[in-house]
C-alpha cells in the first residue's frame, strides 16, 4: 500500500461515528498539521477521535494556540491544577 493510501485510509477512519463532526474540516486540518508527516496524521486523528475542536483550534489559530509566553503557560498551569492534575515540569 502506497503511504498516500495509507494516509487516506487513516483520514476516512474520522467521521464515522456520530459524534466526529466537521469531517472535511477536521480532514484539511489534520493534513495543515502533520505538513506531511504520516506519523503525525495517525496522531492527530487520534487527538481528533477524542475531542475534534482542538485539532481545529491548532490549525486555524496557531498563534493564539502556541505557549509562548510566561502568561500563557501560567494559565495552563492554573488551569491543569483546578482539575487536579500535575502540570509537567517543563510546563
Amino acid at each position: 500500500m502506497s503511504s498516500w493510501a495509507r494516509v487516506r485510509e487513516m483520514l476516512d477512519s474520522y467521521g464515522i461515528e456520530p459524534y466526529e463532526r466537521e469531517r472535511e474540516r477536521v480532514q484539511v486540518a489534520i493534513l495543515k498539521l502533520s505538513a506531511g508527516s504520516e506519523e503525525k496524521v495517525r496522531e492527530y486523528v487520534a487527538v481528533a477521535k477524542r475531542d475534534y475542536r482542538d485539532v481545529l483550534f491548532w490549525a486555524e489559530y496557531p498563534e493564539e494556540s502556541k505557549l509562548d509566553t510566561p502568561e500563557k503557560r501560567q494559565r495552563v498551569r492554573e488551569m491543569l491544577e483546578k482539575f487536579g492534575i500535575e502540570p509537567s515540569s517543563d510546563l
